[in-house]
């Protein structure tokens, strides 16, 4: 039970700004843990981000506008800028058009070029304006809790599942402690709690099955990708995959809409 508590934390100190005041021993139950319970860090983001939908339109009377611009902001900050950061050195090394040797380099430099800073423009500006359309219409604040979740549980099948690009770094650190049993145990986990979301909004089912389903052609598509464009699977790529596929999965809400 201890080193189930301890991944845990651990997992939230790696995904989250969530201030964590404790050291975590690295060790293989501790690894193992952290990553099958990424799903469970995916829900209490997905939560925080809810609460505040539901406060903010149930108590004030501030515009949809505000609320789709501070969803927008409380979803990148509550992950400490991780994700959005992938997304702009993955983004980097994809359009320097190099080879894939190259792109790894690019990814590792911790400057940020011109690309980057035009690819995450457009990745959060589409992501505003289907957020928005979407409060105007109607969003239902579960669908809300499910995004997060649901790129989470895509996120940790790819890093356990796809092939690692190089032998560094936080991804190649976590793919020497777990292995496919892993994987069941987290989408066990993810999956308990999508139902847990269907159950608590029956209303929600279908889309959210459709949702699944989106999330699932998305991880299968960033596999291939990685692999032909970098060689794999890295820290910034499963980063950038959380940013791209929760733009995807708002897509495909405004869309049902």
């Amino acid at each position: 039970m201890k080193a189930v508590w301890s991944g845990f934390l651990l997992s939230v100190q790696f995904l989250t700004v969530i201030p964590i005041r404790k050291q975590i021993d690295w060790n293989d139950a501790t690894a193992r843990w952290s990553v099958r319970t990424f799903p469970l860090v995916g829900a209490l983001i997905g939560s925080v981000e809810a609460l505040t939908y539901f406060v903010f339109s149930s108590f004030s009377s501030v515009s949809p506008l505000f609320l789709a611009l501070f969803l927008l902001w409380l979803s990148i900050w509550l992950a400490g800028g991780l994700h959005a950061d992938g997304w702009m050195d993955v983004s980097d090394a994809f359009f320097s058009y190099r080879d894939i040797k190259r792109r790894q380099e690019i990814m590792s430099d911790s400057r940020v070029g011109a690309f980057a800073v035009l690819s995450i423009l457009c990745l959060l500006s589409f992501r505003f304006l289907f957020m928005f359309e979407t409060i105007c219409s109607h969003l239902d604040v579960f669908l809300i809790a499910a995004i997060p979740l649901l790129s989470r549980i895509a996120m940790t099948w790819l890093l356990i599942y796809g092939k690692p690009a190089k032998q560094t770094g936080m991804a190649a650190a976590f793919r020497e402690h777990i292995d496919r049993r892993d994987a069941y145990v987290a989408m066990a986990i993810g999956g308990s709690l999508l139902a847990c979301v269907c159950i608590a909004a029956v209303s929600v089912f279908e889309t959210v099955v459709l949702l699944v389903g989106g999330t699932m052609f998305a991880a299968l598509v960033a596999r291939l990708f990685f692999e032909k464009q970098f060689g794999g699977i890295t820290g910034d790529t499963l980063g950038a995959f959380v940013e791209g596929v929760e733009t995807w999965l708002w897509l495909m809400i405004w869309l049902l809409r």
